[in-house]
């Protein structure tokens, strides 16, 4: 009697609407890959198929006046990436590896409120891909996604963002780490103090002549002796180009902390965005390097080619399926006058897939 009368309580909150408004949405994967390395005379060239899948589940409450939850479920591996087939936790000891299991976390959990003016949220938040972000928490290999793949688009932090001449200044405070603490030795008088460690993420579209420019600063501010780099530069949304929509990205860093390593670099982005027959091709062309300080002997320069081509099989108002076959290359090579660069540091890597694709909501 009294599940019935459990049961006639969650229907009747039903169906007097005192639920939030919760919205389900999702996407998967499965994505076969050829993977070629190459480390020219000072290393091996292996190769390797294999193919990978995901899964992700999006759900946002709406509980009225602007005030929201969201939360993204995936597996917290490389962009979100489940793992290969035939790989993965295993069950017991006598599982065989094909009986291997993803795990799910809390990919992205924040809540907060949207106003007209001011808007704010806090928690697990998503930090939007860029090349600039890449150069900024990856200097040693800024390209080929690294934010996507390493930190899968999101960080721990706060996110407030305030409309100002009908544009939106966004402020993000990422939280890298809560290393901070005082120490009060009262036996040696040896007191410690070390800070937190975070970075500032601001951003403010504005229109120069027609063309959109985001100007981007991303600041760390980090305990004596650490890593505090300061990375600036803008996204420029350039003349369509032959039907094509075209983005440029320029970006600077410098590190000045000489007991972490000082060093300088920068990166840029041209891509190409376009309708080709019932499909879309995607293009982009990335360049960086970095040097360190102490000396302009030694820099690593990085490039990356990006081309795919997305054809929807099936789309409807409840999702679409997609297929899109994609080629990538990145080569790395170390510009030093004092070796014979004989440590296999130079390398090159393509990567040839089919993602096929599921969204649904």
């Amino acid at each position: 009697m009294r599940k019935t009368y459990t049961w006639l309580i969650i229907l009747m909150l039903i169906a007097t609407g005192l639920f939030a408004d919760i919205t389900i949405t999702g996407d998967a994967r499965v994505r076969p890959r050829m993977d070629i390395k190459d480390y020219g005379d000072y290393g091996n060239t292996t190769s390797d198929i294999y193919y990978l899948y995901r899964a992700r589940l999006l759900l946002s409450a709406d509980i009225g006046d602007g005030y929201f939850f969201k939360t993204r479920l995936g597996h917290n591996g490389v962009a979100y990436w489940t793992g290969k087939f035939g790989t993965g936790s295993t069950p017991s000891g006598a599982s065989i590896a094909s009986a291997g299991r993803g795990t799910v976390d809390f990919m992205e959990l924040y809540f907060g409120h949207k106003g007209a003016t001011f808007g704010w949220s806090a928690g697990l938040i998503p930090v939007a891909h860029n090349p600039l972000v890449d150069l900024h928490f990856y200097p040693g290999a800024p390209l080929d996604l690294p934010w996507v793949i390493f930190s899968n688009n999101a960080a721990h932090g706060f996110d407030l963002n305030y409309k100002i001449a009908g544009n939106k200044l966004d402020l993000k405070i990422l939280v890298d780490n809560n290393a901070g603490k005082v120490i009060d030795d009262v036996v040696d008088s040896l007191d410690i103090t070390t800070k937190d460690q975070y970075t500032i993420d601001a951003t403010y579209p504005i229109a120069l002549a027609g063309i959109k420019v985001i100007p981007q600063l991303l600041m760390t501010i980090a305990d004596e002796g650490d890593a505090a780099p300061l990375t600036y530069g803008a996204t420029v949304g350039l003349p369509k180009l032959a039907g094509f929509g075209a983005t440029a990205y320029l970006g600077m860093i410098n590190q000045t902390v000489t007991d972490a390593g000082a060093y300088n670099g920068w990166i840029t982005r041209v891509k190409l965005v376009g309708k080709i027959g019932p499909g879309k091709l995607t293009a982009w062309y990335d360049m960086a390097q970095t040097t360190p300080d102490i000396t302009d002997a030694v820099s690593d320069n990085f490039n990356y080619l990006w081309l795919s081509y997305t054809y929807t099989l099936h789309k409807s108002d409840q999702g679409s399926v997609s297929i899109a076959p994609t080629y990538r290359l990145l080569s790395h090579k170390r510009d030093d006058s004092s070796t014979t660069l004989s440590d296999g540091v130079d390398y090159t890597r393509a990567k040839l897939e089919i993602t096929t694709q599921i969204t649904f909501k």
